[in-house]
């Protein structure tokens, strides 16, 4: 039987790099992919109060920056809120359109679902956020 305790401290590790790079990934998406566009503007247009174009180019790059956040653990935890609030909305807003895009929405749901398995955890040993505490227990003690 295989003892996985010991690799324990790693799981927040492992949550922030795949799901920063998923982040990072539907970022870049959505800067470099012109079908995008036809997209969104079919399944979101009576939500967006800018131009299609525009919101893709301001999603793509916050959503490239909340990544590499995440993947370093520089506040981890907002990042992790904001991608679950996203991948929520990803399924909600366009009216489950499941039967179009299966896909799309599972990637969704299981990113939401780690989304908030890193919200509850917290973003780890191997962190920014865990250096930054360490920086003010210490800084706090002398």
């Amino acid at each position: 039987m295989i003892d996985f305790k010991r690799y324990e401290r790693y799981e927040s590790l492992i949550l922030r790099v795949f799901l920063g790079l998923t982040l990072i990934f539907w970022g870049y998406e959505k800067l470099v992919l012109p079908k995008l566009a036809t997209t969104y503007v079919k399944d979101y247009q009576s939500f967006l109060f800018v131009d299609v174009k525009f919101f893709l180019t301001i999603a793509g790059i916050v959503q490239i920056i909340l990544g590499a956040m995440m993947i370093v653990g520089f506040y981890s935890r907002i990042s992790a809120a904001l991608l679950a609030l996203m991948a929520i909305i990803t399924i909600i807003i366009p009216g489950m359109i499941i039967i179009r895009d299966v896909p799309h929405f599972a990637y969704a749901f299981a990113t939401a679902g780690g989304a908030i398995a890193l919200l509850i955890r917290g973003s780890g040993a191997y962190s920014m956020d865990a250096k930054r505490w360490r920086r003010q227990q210490l800084a706090n003690s002398q």
